[in-house]
């Protein structure tokens, strides 16, 4: 059974767009929605899965975030999970970095050989991602950079915020967002997870591929002892 994890890339068969079910947030008709899905998929591109919250099994919910010259509209849709097409994860840094502005490219360049020094996963997401896969303007004066990160011990995430924020000390202008994703399928924004090493009682907001709650440091700690691919 293949699972899709929150992040990952999906290709939609075209005929596929007929049985979708828009689900919002952007305020409009579900039929203008359904067209605009239908002329993303024509286009060859890719829809971003998410959280998979009150979804029966069979079904999928997917993410299109438009580029702003399509109106930077964030929308979200039920489709059969018997639709899609193709399923990969996130783009490399690497595969990133050429289609990156021009001064991230600096800390982009540190970013990567951090990660390639110590074998940490990360793939891309986020404007970034969307605006390499499908060619269109995405990123702004005020994007970041979103990153999966996946160290697989606890010792590997710590060094990562670490550095990070020593990254964003000498390369002001390159603005990295993004996830700390543990072995055991759990998520949390990198700076949380950073602030949280001064109090061992913190408790961080957790993403899974299915819910999103309160956990204790500890417990998101003890997460990196999990089987590496035993996501939730």
């Amino acid at each position: 059974m293949i699972t899709f994890n929150r992040h990952d890339l999906v290709w939609l068969k075209l005929d596929a767009v007929r049985h979708a079910e828009y689900a919002g947030p952007a305020p409009m008709e579900p039929i203008s929605a359904l067209s605009l899905l239908h002329r993303w998929v024509l286009s060859g591109y890719p829809l971003i899965v998410a959280r998979q919250e009150d979804v029966l099994p069979h079904c999928l919910r997917v993410g299109l975030a438009e580029p702003p010259s399509w109106g930077k509209k964030r929308l979200s849709f039920i489709v059969n999970s018997q639709g899609i097409e193709k399923h990969q994860q996130g783009p490399n840094l690497a595969n990133v970095l050429p289609g990156l502005p021009q001064h991230w490219q600096a800390g982009a360049v540190a970013l990567l050989g951090f990660l390639d020094k110590h074998n940490i996963a990360a793939h891309v997401y986020g404007s970034s991602a969307v605006q390499v896969l499908t060619g269109l303007p995405c990123l702004t004066e005020s994007s970041d950079l979103d990153v999966l990160f996946k160290p697989v011990s606890w010792l590997e995430a710590e060094k990562l915020c670490l550095f990070l924020i020593a990254l964003q000390t000498e390369y002001p202008e390159f603005k990295v967002d993004g996830e700390v994703l543990n072995p055991s399928g759990q998520a949390v924004q990198w700076r949380e997870l950073h602030r949280s090493f001064s109090d061992p009682n913190s408790k961080l907001m957790v993403k899974t591929n299915h819910t999103v709650k309160l956990v204790a440091l500890a417990t998101y700690q003890q997460g990196f002892q999990c089987p590496v691919g035993s996501a939730a």
